[in-house]
């Protein structure tokens, strides 16, 4: 072989070699900050520093710090599991959509201690349990009616089918202390100049109702089951030509949440005329109001069973 064949020949070796070293070499090195080491695999140019931290954490008999989300499907299984695994700077958050009826919790476990150091030792925050509660069938029912207008069929379609759900008539003349929302039910029929009618007012009702205006538009319409709340600008007459008279209040028991507590909300009712048909409308009453309470009473509840703080908003 020549001398320049040689050196050709060594030129290239030395070529494939700083190539395969470029891309092939790598080093190991430890991190090492506030007592805190870290191994870090140093890979050749051309390439980025890569933490090997994860393949020794999955060679550990058990996970360095605790990590995930918990779903929980009830409140009791909620306060439990947060019980189970809070520490004394656990923190609760709670968030409330009254009008939507979207209301949550969720328990932060590894949350910030601000009692160890003057600015707080912040933690990991990777821990946590939440709860979504669970809105009742009865109550999307009832609020997918709301102040919308219906035709007659439907309308009685629907009394027919959530009959249960009507509550009597609270008597407020029995009783000689009214709690507040009593008072409150009471101040609504006064303000309303109205009157509660309950399951047998509207199945009395139910059982044959024809109205005429004073325009002569003739409806009529056997309802199975339903009360109504209306308020006419035209006077209603019935087929003998005596006043119709149309409650236009009632109320109903139903929970907000699945398995969670019945609330009475009063319900008016509205018709109007359209063309030679009849349309009802349902107005649920306050209903933020109630779904408000029954937030507050899930809050007390974890409150006093965990002892932990419950802050109303969203955790960073």
């Amino acid at each position: 072989m020549t001398t320049e064949a040689k050196t050709s020949f060594q030129t290239e070796t030395e070529a494939a070699h700083k190539l395969t070293a470029k891309f092939g070499d790598h080093k190991l090195v430890e991190l090492s900050h506030d007592g805190i080491k870290v191994p870090v695999m140093i890979l050749p140019e051309g390439r980025n520093a890569s933490s090997i931290t994860r393949f020794i954490d999955e060679a550990r008999d058990h996970p360095k710090r605790r990590e995930g989300t918990s779903t929980m499907q009830n409140l009791d299984s909620f306060v439990a599991m947060t019980n189970r695994f809070k520490s004394d700077y656990s923190a609760v958050f709670g968030i409330c959509n009254a009008e939507q009826a979207d209301l949550s919790l969720t328990t932060v476990f590894d949350y910030h201690d601000p009692a160890e150091a003057k600015d707080g030792t912040p933690r990991f925050m990777k821990h946590k349990c939440t709860y979504r509660f669970p809105v009742s069938d009865e109550w999307k029912a009832w609020m997918a009616m709301d102040d919308e207008w219906l035709s007659q069929n439907d309308f009685a379609e629907f009394l027919e089918e959530h009959i249960i759900d009507v509550a009597a008539p609270p008597a407020f003349d029995s009783k000689p202390d009214l709690t507040e929302f009593e008072k409150h039910l009471l101040n609504l029929v006064s303000t309303l100049g109205s009157k509660f009618t309950g399951p047998s007012g509207i199945l009395e009702l139910s059982r044959g109702l024809s109205i005429r205006t004073e325009e002569t538009l003739q409806h009529r319409q056997s309802l199975a089951t339903g009360e109504m709340a209306l308020t006419f600008s035209n006077e209603h007459k019935n087929t003998e030509g005596g006043k119709l008279v149309v409650p236009d209040l009632l109320l109903i028991n139903i929970p907000v949440f699945k398995n969670g507590a019945n609330y009475l909300i009063p319900v008016r009712l509205r018709f109007r005329k359209d063309g030679q048909k009849l349309l009802w409308k349902f107005l649920l009453h306050r209903t933020e109001l109630i779904v408000n309470h029954a937030f507050d009473e899930g809050c007390a509840k974890v409150k006093a069973e965990t002892n932990l703080p419950l802050f109303i908003g969203q955790s960073e």
